[in-house]
């Protein structure tokens, strides 16, 4: 018997409605100036790298590289529980990615009853997992790092769900520690303090996302909670490995009640792979360098560099009109002397033109512009193993770019009127 192979129905070359709509979409963007991401294209990396966010250098460190071959050839302790994140009443459950642990918890935690409240700026992941919550239908947010706002929007809430009051229900507040587009960190004690003063003990759950602190601050490179000592008023953080750990995946941090639940209830962890071991090999070699004086070294010299730069930026800065080319100085960028922001937003109008420039001068930087940001900036962000001659001679790169490469489109600006306060969207 034989089997009539009939014709194609379409071919790949035959016009498709679907490819025409995502070509249309994607021709729309470099049209209208919105960001867009070439994988395939190399970025030049002869200038120092201040772009990244290896906060602490250890993507490219020597040290780390050989306790990494050290632990694969010998027999490791996986996530050993001496580490600073499995100590007290908290256990960890590891993810492949800090998206995948955020979209676990909120996607299977909050209950249909319950209530989120988050800042207006919180991450894509968690607002994935907002959007499959079981609480998807009461999310609420506040005006970002406002304490004022958030209050406002607490008994709010709480007048309109007073189950949360009643027992009945969970209040969830997520937050992160640092900011990643703006460099601000989370005022974050004021925030449990008004939760705690408001919302019944055990009817609130407080959700740290810690992606940008994580190994960069705290005893041990614990993060941003334990610094301020909130470890035991903060009922679940998520930290990455991703930025200062210089590795990938995520370990939600939380009670053993809710660590068991995930495991048989979040879609992300059910329905993925495990990390392989070499993974946790390489995150034991990491957890090695971070938790240790050499890793303290690191932290202290983040600090130090990033206090510099802040300093050098706003310095040279200080003639440039601000419709130009600024940079913030807020108070929630510094938090005290032991802890700086190493992400520095610089703001133009001109981001495409300041972009490109450096691309030239061999930067790895990207413009970031709408719907990313309302505000176009590119990002200096600092690293423990850069040097006050890498940021001098950034710095120099922008002012440059001020005096000679912008003119022209500097005096378009400044006939459009742009100010330094602009909220442009490119």
């Amino acid at each position: 018997m034989s089997i009539r192979q009939s014709s194609p129905r379409a071919t790949m070359s035959q016009h498709s409605p679907l490819l025409d709509a995502l070509q249309q979409t994607i021709a729309h963007r470099v049209q209208t100036g919105l960001t867009t991401v070439c994988l395939d294209e190399l970025l030049p990396s002869s200038a120092p790298d201040l772009f990244s966010n290896d906060y602490l250098s250890l993507s490219t460190d020597p040290v780390l590289r050989e306790i990494f071959l050290q632990q694969v050839l010998g027999a490791p302790r996986l996530f050993d529980t001496t580490s600073p994140f499995l100590r007290g009443r908290h256990l960890p459950l590891l993810f492949n990615s800090g998206y995948t642990a955020n979209l676990g918890f909120f996607g299977s935690v909050p209950q249909s009853d319950d209530v989120i409240i988050y800042d207006e700026l919180i991450h894509a992941s968690c607002r994935e997992g907002f959007r499959v919550s079981a609480a998807r239908n009461a999310l609420y947010r506040f005006a970002h790092n406002s304490v004022a706002s958030f209050e406002e929007c607490l008994r709010n809430v709480l007048s309109k769900h007073p189950q949360i009051i009643h027992g009945k229900s969970t209040l969830f507040v997520s937050v992160e520690s640092l900011y990643s587009m703006d460099g601000d960190f989370c005022p974050l004690a004021e925030i449990v303090q008004l939760v705690e003063d408001l919302v019944p003990a055990g009817h609130s759950h407080i959700v740290v996302d810690e992606a940008h602190t994580s190994g960069m601050c705290g005893p041990n490179g614990s993060g941003y909670v334990s610094l301020l000592g909130l470890s035991h008023r903060v009922h679940t953080q998520v930290h990455t490995f991703g930025k200062a750990w210089g590795f990938h995946g995520a370990v939600v941090v939380t009670s053993p009640i809710i660590r068991e639940y995930m495991i048989h209830s979040a879609k992300s962890i059910i329905f993925s792979t495990s990390m392989p071991y070499i993974d946790m090999y390489a995150l034991q070699a990491c957890l090695d360098v971070i938790s240790s004086d050499r890793g303290q070294e690191l932290r202290q010299n983040l600090v130090r560099l990033s206090c510099y730069a802040h300093k050098q930026l706003l310095h040279a800065l200080k003639g440039i009109p601000g419709g130009i080319l600024s940079v913030d100085n807020s108070p929630s960028r510094i938090h005290d002397s032991s802890l700086c922001s190493p992400i520095i937003p610089i703001f133009t109008p001109l981001v495409r033109n300041l972009a490109d420039y450096l691309l030239k001068k061999g930067y790895a930087v990207r413009p970031i512009t709408h719907p990313i940001v309302k505000r176009p900036r590119i990002r200096m962000i600092i690293h423990a193993r850069n040097t006050e001659e890498d940021i001098d001679s950034f710095v120099n790169a922008l002012v440059q770019w001020t005096t000679t490469q912008g003119q022209d489109a500097i005096l378009a600006v400044v006939r459009s009127g742009v100010g330094a306060d602009s909220q442009c969207s490119i």
